[in-house]
């Protein structure tokens, strides 16, 4: 099997020692990255600029800049799913749009860029109903197509409600601990923890109570501020 290229996208905003980590846990697990940055791009168009690009490959990955797989054969599970035609990705919900709706988010995401056009190779900003890339679920869902959902199994700090399947937060783990997932990328203290995760993944062995104690040290977020990646 050909491995596909992951493609990210950052801003200057997120840590060199960041974009550092991300990119030796693929070096370490084998798998091709290209770390795209642009500070005059918007996250939802940069990422329609990589769907649309048919010389990228037959298929289209993408991840958050917080975000990478925990095992190389979670990866391969994910890229086999879309190799048959699924859209494929780590589940996620809108809670300040529609918190029932569970949906394949842009964190680590996957599909056939032929199934893509097939479902009218939607732009994949925001909508009045979705949040980024939501779209292509609800294509997916409306045309028959299988979304293949890799769901939360524990979060070393606990926040949203996913729908009815469970919850998820800072530190999710995906899967039987097949792909990680940070969340609220630029907070100084989550960002340790960032750290912390990629260590384990090239050291062989996760140091759960040190996760732990990160997140126990790290200060309540600020109301009403934004903490994603993107403004």
């Amino acid at each position: 099997m050909t491995v596909p290229t992951v493609h990210t996208f950052y801003q200057s905003n997120i840590p060199s020692r960041m974009v550092e980590a991300q990119a030796q846990v693929f070096d370490h697990l084998g798998i091709p990255l290209k770390q795209w940055k642009d500070d005059k791009a918007q996250h939802c168009d940069w990422i329609n600029t990589v769907m649309r690009d048919d010389s990228l490959g037959d298929l289209a990955v993408i991840a958050d800049i917080d975000a990478f797989p925990l095992s190389r054969a979670g990866f391969d599970r994910l890229v086999a799913q879309a190799e048959t035609g699924a859209v494929a990705g780590l589940a996620q919900v809108a809670n300040h749009k529609d918190p029932t709706r569970i949906y394949a988010a842009p964190m680590f995401l996957a599909v056939k860029r032929e199934v893509y056009s097939a479902l009218g190779s939607p732009s994949m900003c925001r909508t009045k109903t979705g949040d980024v890339a939501q779209i292509l679920t609800d294509r997916a869902e409306e045309a028959g197509v299988e979304v293949a959902l890799t769901y939360p199994k524990f979060a070393i700090l606990p926040r949203w409600p996913l729908a009815g399947y469970g919850v998820y937060g800072i530190g999710s783990f995906y899967g039987e601990n097949d792909f990680f997932h940070l969340f609220e990328a630029r907070r100084t203290q989550t960002q340790e923890l960032f750290y912390a995760v990629a260590e384990g993944v090239i050291s062989g062995q996760h140091n759960w109570q040190r996760y732990l104690e990160i997140m126990e040290q790290a200060p309540p977020p600020p109301k009403k501020k934004f903490l994603g990646l993107f403004r």
